[in-house]
């Protein structure tokens, strides 16, 4: 007998810790987000009766699932075999990275397992770049575009929840001058976007400066020609 779960969603947290500023030599095509919408399941055994873990493994999975769809539809079957190792050790366990927003569909206790089936946008052109990168073959990149720049940035500060850092990340969208907006890496301490723009680190640092994100003011710490680094306040920390 299904019996649907009446809990919310958990809130995983996202810490962001101390500033870094990474370097990067090369220019990258700037382009809008390219999106990919797709539904995908999971399911995990419950076991000793937890529930919320079971549910937990359930929604990475479906999470990963929808990566996996998104990968088979451009890349051929026989390159998919031939780098499986690289996909499961550099890009699935990242699935979350490449979601730009999901919802859940349905979701219910199911003999002994949960199961989740959820509608997922994925960030297709972060999820090429990296393919890419890994050297996955049958992925191609789109003509560079001269006089663009690609800059680091580096953000101190503590995001209460995933919903929070994507807010965050549509912040940094909006401000003239950016038009691509990549996460590179979120982890305890450490926080990291690069930022396709028109225009240089200081002018795009100026306009940082004036946002507020929850009604915290963005601090600028060090600005030069290839980065940025930030912090949410003084101390760089951010909490509900």
């Amino acid at each position: 007998m299904n019996r649907h779960n009446p809990q919310r969603p958990p809130v995983r947290a996202i810490l962001i810790g101390s500033a870094l500023l990474l370097v990067l030599s090369a220019l990258s095509p700037a382009r809008a987000m390219e999106r990919q919408s797709v539904e995908a399941d999971g399911i995990a055994a419950i076991q000793g009766s937890n529930l919320a873990q079971a549910r937990d493994r359930a929604m990475t999975q479906a999470l990963r699932g929808a990566i996996e769809k998104t990968i088979r539809s451009s890349v051929p079957p026989e390159a998919l075999a031939a780098r499986q190792a690289v996909l499961d050790g550099k890009i699935y366990p990242s699935a979350e990275r490449y979601i730009v927003h999901y919802r859940i569909l349905r979701e219910a206790e199911q003999d002994g397992s949960y199961a989740v089936r959820i509608a997922a946008t994925v960030d297709v052109g972060v999820l090429r770049e990296d393919l890419r990168r890994h050297g996955v073959p049958g992925v191609t990149a789109d003509e560079a575009r001269g006089g663009d720049r690609r800059l680091m940035l580096a953000v101190r500060g503590t995001f209460a929840s995933h919903h929070d850092y994507l807010v965050f990340r549509d912040l940094l969208s909006g401000i003239p001058g950016v038009q691509r907006v990549t996460p590179v890496s979120v982890a305890p301490d450490l926080c990291e976007w690069r930022l396709q723009a028109s225009e240089g680190a200081p002018v795009i640092a100026r306009e940082l400066s004036r946002r507020k994100f929850k009604g915290t003011a963005l601090h600028i710490v060090k600005t030069d020609a290839e980065g940025i680094v930030a912090t949410f306040n003084g101390k760089g920390g951010l909490h509900d």
